[in-house]
């Protein structure tokens, strides 16, 4: 199934080379299951394109980012989206960062992607691994200390298992046949609406526990594709101090608030905040809190039409405030 994908994508960007710069799709890592980023320039670097549930880094914010693809006049990109990713191709459409005339979006249904923090904790953390490969809903992995195989569900990344939108909602082409999201979208704040029935103590014991392993490295921030910032961040200007980078909780706490915030209204639920967090911190969970109320308030969902402005985003002085 993945092998058929995959030569259709490159079959794809064979096709659309003459008219595009550069692809930024994703490539085989140091092993099978650690999947890389790939920027595609020359016809003859096409065969590295793969796809798989391994292919979890979410490709847009390189669109804002790195000044070798960044779409400007005269010069189309085209880039792999799954369907978190492509909310965020329009989001920075909705925002100004991006025209979508520039673009040229290869979309792929996505059932789920792998969590390698998963997948390593099921093997001996010293396991070499020989060999990959997903089939009937399980990954079948062999490495130095014999053959394990997992059920694929148990090894999904939290942003998957949570996904209402697995399917690329703006794309010039899709490849692959459309999948259901693996819960109902009526479900999608229930962790949330758990979370809020505990005791005022009990939440502020939970972040204050969780956010004490922070070690301000910002890495959630520079991942995230709507975190455009980062060279006039407000966690590290001088002028004016607004906070520390000090490790303590009370600089932490206000980072990641403001962090949050800052996402208010825009936030995709890509979740690469939390997949990129090396001390495997729940950080979207703030944002989909902020997500929810955005949702209630306001009937708004990041990512979903590039017509709309974000709540967040407008300014009408004779609102009420009501």
């Amino acid at each position: 199934m993945w092998s058929e994908i995959t030569k259709k994508l490159q079959e794809t960007v064979q096709n659309i080379m003459p008219q595009v710069e550069a692809v930024i799709g994703w490539e085989r890592g140091f092993n099978e299951i650690r999947i890389k980023p790939v920027v595609i320039k020359k016809e003859g670097d096409i065969s590295k394109l793969v796809w798989n549930p391994f292919c979890v880094q979410n490709l847009s914010g390189y669109l804002v980012k790195s000044p070798a693809v960044i779409p400007r006049e005269g010069r189309r990109v085209a880039i792999c989206v799954k369907g978190c990713d492509s909310r965020s191709v329009t989001a920075l459409i909705q925002e100004g960062f991006l025209k979508r005339d520039q673009i040229f979006i290869i979309g792929i249904p996505c059932s789920g992607t792998v969590d390698w923090r998963k997948v390593m904790k099921r093997l001996e953390r010293s396991s070499v691994i020989h060999r990959a490969e997903i089939k009937d809903g399980r990954l079948m992995v062999e490495h130095a200390e014999g053959v394990e195989e997992i059920p694929l569900r148990e090894i999904l990344l939290r942003r998957c298992l949570r996904c209402v939108y697995p399917n690329p909602t703006v794309s010039d082409v899709v490849i692959g046949e459309t999948v259901s999201p693996h819960i109902e979208k009526e479900d999608l704040y229930k962790d949330v609406e758990a979370f809020e029935r505990k005791s005022l103590d009990e939440r502020r014991k939970f972040w204050a526990e969780t956010l004490s392993r922070c070690i301000r490295c910002y890495a959630c921030r520079n991942a995230c594709p709507l975190c455009i910032c980062q060279d006039w961040c407000i966690a590290e200007r001088r002028d004016p101090k607004w906070v520390t980078q000090k490790p303590t909780l009370k600089d932490i706490l206000l980072f990641h608030g403001i962090h949050a915030l800052h996402l208010a209204g825009r936030c995709t639920e890509c979740g690469e905040c939390e997949r990129v967090c090396p001390m495997e911190i729940p950080v979207m969970f703030i944002k989909e809190k902020l997500n929810e109320t955005t949702l209630r308030l306001f009937s708004y969902e990041a990512g979903i039409d590039s017509n709309l402005v974000p709540p967040l985003l407008t300014f009408n002085p004779h609102e009420t405030g009501i």
